[in-house]
């Protein structure tokens, strides 16, 4: 007894640790969004695009420069008066400034520069909010696909477990007298096809499993410990408010619009091209050749004001305008087609959720009546009231029915994160 008790409580505690272990589809998600590149990336983009803002706005702050210049010339400017030779500059002239340049008005051209590269942060950080998406909606997909196969695996490792019995109690009957080998072979065929299907479902969880280490970032052959099942609710299917959700949230439709405003403010930007600009220099540094000793370095400094005013750049400032409303036009029509996709999706995406649920209801109806077929049919069969065939026909329809049931609740999962992910709205774990 003791034995018995120290072998239960290995084993509870087994369990209890594999339990611990394994993954929910939420905690699997949110492993993939801290480790994927594809993450990563997009928030590198991120920082990036934030950069660019600043390296914009730094137009507005002076920009203060070193300048250093050594020049040899010859033959130096000199004449003789009173019989010398009086040398009017050094043959070697050093010369060395800061400089300081301040753009006083541009007439709105930095901060038109500054208002299009932060539209672009914010481009990029709906860039991460979709591909957080897509990830989330890759793993969700994989994670239930490993359930479903796993599940489906289970039905028909029961297939051939019974098929196997069955014939080993056909074998019998043959030696008994009261049964044919035609009774065996036809048994043996429904178990070498039964074996055959668990071969390919293997085969897909296998690949199923290869993608879901390739997105956690697990090495090679990796034991995939996950948990989880197929579980109905409640899911409203009112197509005006889906859509209107959609519109409000998809990142899709997020993107779009950060375009047409990037396209917007790119517009405005290429109008500002022939405006005047006003800077301010200043400067202070150190030189020789100044009269009387043109050989010592002296300090000096300089100050000024500069002003830009294009006249005529070959209508290079109206292409640039023409490029741009075209581009805003492009952008807009994409906003339109983009919205447009986003109603569509939410109306199919619904409609699939509507025939999951057909389906399972169906399916449920199916399994009971075929579940109750196999019990009539054992009986039957016991009696010598039908054939070995009629009962494995039978028996194939409850595994069947299983299989169809367990696909019917997979596809209604699936839609129901596919209809969070086509109104833009947080996975409902």
């Amino acid at each position: 007894m003791k034995l018995l008790g120290f072998l239960v409580l290995i084993f509870f505690n087994i369990s209890i640790s594999a339990a611990q272990d394994s993954l929910t589809v939420e905690q699997a998600v949110q492993r993939v969004l801290q480790i994927h590149p594809a993450i990563e990336q997009a928030l590198a983009n991120t920082r990036a695009a934030e950069a660019r803002v600043s390296q914009a706005a730094s137009v507005q702050l002076p920009d203060v420069s070193t300048e250093a210049a050594y020049t040899h010339i010859g033959p130096v400017p000199a004449f003789f008066f009173g019989g010398q030779n009086l040398v009017l500059a050094p043959a070697d002239n050093y010369d060395a400034h800061i400089i300081g340049r301040y753009t006083v008005y541009d007439f709105g051209k930095t901060n038109s520069a500054v208002d299009m590269s932060r539209s672009k942060v914010q481009a990029s950080r709906d860039m991460v909010d979709l591909t957080k998406s897509n990830l989330e909606l890759q793993t969700i997909r994989t994670f239930y696909t490993i359930v479903l196969l796993r599940k489906s695996l289970l039905v028909q490792d029961e297939q051939i477990a019974a098929l196997n019995e069955h014939l080993a109690i056909t074998q019998k009957r043959v030696a008994a007298g009261s049964a044919t080998n035609f009774d065996v072979l036809t048994t043996q065929v429904r178990v070498a096809a039964s074996q055959n299907q668990r071969v390919e479902i293997l085969n897909s969880l296998q690949k199923q499993e290869s993608i879901f280490r390739q997105l956690l970032g697990l090495p090679a052959n990796t034991p995939v410990l996950i948990r989880g099942s197929f579980e109905q609710t409640s899911i409203a299917l009112n197509i005006d408010s889906l859509q209107r959700t959609a519109i409000e949230q998809r990142p899709e439709l997020k993107l779009a619009r950060d375009a047409e405003q990037s396209a917007q403010l790119q517009k405005k930007f290429s109008s500002l091209g022939n405006m005047p600009v006003l800077n301010v220099n200043l400067a202070y540094g150190v030189k020789n050749g100044y009269e009387p000793n043109i050989y010592a370095l002296r300090g000096n400094w300089m100050w000024g004001v500069q002003a830009r005013v294009p006249l005529f750049d070959g209508g290079r400032v109206s292409h640039q305008e023409e490029e741009a409303q075209a581009s805003l036009q492009a952008e807009q029509a994409h906003g339109r087609d983009v919205e447009r996709q986003v109603r569509s999706d939410v109306e199919q995406v619904a409609a699939d959720v509507q025939a999951a649920l057909d389906k399972v209801k169906i399916s449920e109806v199916q399994l009971r009546q075929a579940m109750e077929a196999v019990s009539i049919a054992r009986t039957r069969y016991e009696t010598g009231s039908i054939t070995n065939l009629d009962l494995l026909d039978a028996e194939t329809a409850e595994s069947a029915s299983k299989l169809t049931n367990l696909q019917a609740l997979y596809r209604l999962m699936l839609n129901k994160y596919e209809l969070d992910r086509a109104t833009g709205k947080p996975f409902d774990y």
